[in-house]
């Protein structure tokens, strides 16, 4: 169900990527005037929010999708509107590649990002995602070790997508803090709210229409993930995104947010940071603390058990474990990545 949206128009697609029912029916919905958001359900792996700012005879696009095929899907399904106010600029509210790798289509328009974001664009690569692909179909036959189970998660993670002709255009114009944008009269006003999510968040606010896109520190129904830390900052941008009274909030993943969705989600990380502390501090893996707090009853009884994804719990673990200089060993590279997944993998079981 989607809140104060209408459906412009929609895909027609009855099943999601990842193969569920969607919980909210796919395509680009009119958010405010002249404001609309791409919404594809349910939030899962690739499975991301954009966002299209009609400025007068321009518009902004924020973000692009994880691929060139999904990102010219969109482009086709809001032809109407940029047949007559074509797309001037893209801000990348990360670097995650799901909000950006689909930028090589814009080459020739402005691409904006925070700083700090511009590195984490290729990081990993779309080389190192074709050979994962590759490399999952293999593990499937392997019930070793998990690695069959690895083999299945990564395979049903990538497969919808497309990473063969990708070339990353990172962004030309950069900003640290903060950066205000007038475009044809509209004024958009660009956040930093990392690190956190990923090295380089920001969220983009449009005052005049009371409009926030906020990006991947926002998931709605879905478990938020904390790549980098620290999970304050997370917070602190959650905090400010309520302080600008937005009537509509659109996260990177799932669908429009109410106000008692974004307090959730800090209440999660609150949550999640104090029954995780002193697991550390005893010793216990990240992996195993993970699934005790799976297990726990606050955790059953939260809206947090409602969320899909919660085996994303492993890599936030992970991420507030290094922050509290408690780091587990692990394999260096491509390697560990790989492990890292096939654990998450596994979380569940």
């Amino acid at each position: 169900m989607m809140i104060d949206a209408r459906l412009a128009v929609g895909t027609g697609r009855v099943i999601t990527r990842t193969g569920e029912a969607p919980a909210f029916a796919e395509g680009l919905y009119e958010i405010a005037e002249n404001t609309f958001a791409w919404m594809v359900p349910n939030g899962s792996w690739g499975e991301t929010n954009l966002g299209l700012i009609k400025c007068g005879r321009q518009t902004v696009l924020i973000d692009t999708c994880w691929d060139l095929h999904f990102t010219r899907e969109m482009l086709q399904h809001a032809e109407s509107i940029l047949t007559k106010a074509p797309i001037t600029r893209v801000i990348n509210t990360h670097g995650d590649g799901d909000h950006c790798w689909g930028n090589q289509l814009f080459s020739d328009r402005i691409i904006t990002a925070t700083r700090a974001c511009v590195d984490h664009m290729t990081h990993p690569s779309p080389r190192q995602l074709r050979a994962i692909k590759r490399i999952a179909k293999l593990l499937r036959c392997f019930p070793y070790a998990g690695l069959d189970s690895l083999g299945k998660y990564m395979g049903d993670m990538l497969s919808p997508y497309e990473f063969q002709k990708i070339r990353v255009r990172p962004a030309q114009e950069t900003f640290s803090g903060g950066m205000t944008i007038t475009v044809d009269g509209v004024t958009l006003q660009l956040i930093e709210t990392g690190p956190g999510h990923t090295d380089g968040d920001c969220m983009v606010w449009v005052p005049e229409r009371r409009v926030v896109f906020a990006g991947d520190i926002l998931f709605v129904g879905v478990t938020p993930v904390a790549w980098v830390g620290p999970v304050e900052n997370i917070r602190r941008g959650l905090r400010r995104l309520l302080g600008l009274n937005p009537v509509v909030i659109v996260p990177g993943h799932g669908p429009l947010a109410l106000y008692s969705d974004v307090q959730d989600q800090v209440d999660y990380w609150d949550w999640l940071e104090s029954t995780l502390e002193p697991m550390a501090r005893s010793g216990l893996s990240p992996f195993d603390a993970s699934r005790q707090c799976l297990e726990r009853h606050d955790f059953r009884s939260s809206a947090f058990a409602r969320w899909r994804c919660p085996e994303w719990i492993f890599t936030s673990a992970c991420t507030l474990y290094r922050h509290w200089g408690v780091t587990p060993q692990t394999s260096p590279g491509s390697l560990g990545a790989l492990d890292h997944f096939r654990k998450q993998s596994l979380v569940l079981r």
